[in-house]
């Protein structure tokens, strides 16, 4: 049964990962598009070609900042460019909270589901010594 439980919370792991792997990719082939036309007169132009230069890099920055949201470095090029602020924000709602949130909540269900069925087979259980006495 632990054994069961275990294996049914892997696979939410490995669906949640994929789900989180898949957002981060279309993140981040839509900024790596966005930041390759930014002029190289701005002056964060090095700090976004070497955070979204390429869609590997965008995918790692990406998952650095849903994995743990300290913006210290990105203070100053965020505040000369609101939009990304938004998308920065909502990604981190969604993203971080999000897939935690929806992990704990598959796994909850999983451990939930188990102990049902636990409770279950002990009645079935009971019952069936009751009817043999």
């Amino acid at each position: 049964l632990l054994t069961y439980g275990l294996l049914d919370c892997a696979m939410a792991v490995f669906w949640v990962a994929l789900l989180a792997g898949g957002a981060i990719y279309l993140c981040a082939v839509v900024l790596v598009r966005l930041f390759q036309r930014m002029e190289q007169e701005d002056p964060h132009h090095e700090f976004f070609y070497e955070k979204f230069g390429s869609v590997s890099s965008a995918m790692f920055t990406l998952f650095e900042v849903m994995s743990s949201p300290t913006l210290d470095q990105w203070r100053e090029p965020l505040t000369a460019h609101p939009p990304l602020v938004a998308f920065i924000v909502i990604f981190v709602l969604f993203g971080s909270f999000g897939m935690h949130g929806l992990l704990t909540g598959v796994i909850s269900e999983g451990i939930i589901d188990k102990n049902q069925a636990r409770i279950e087979d002990q009645q079935v259980d009971k019952q069936t010594k009751r009817k043999l006495v």
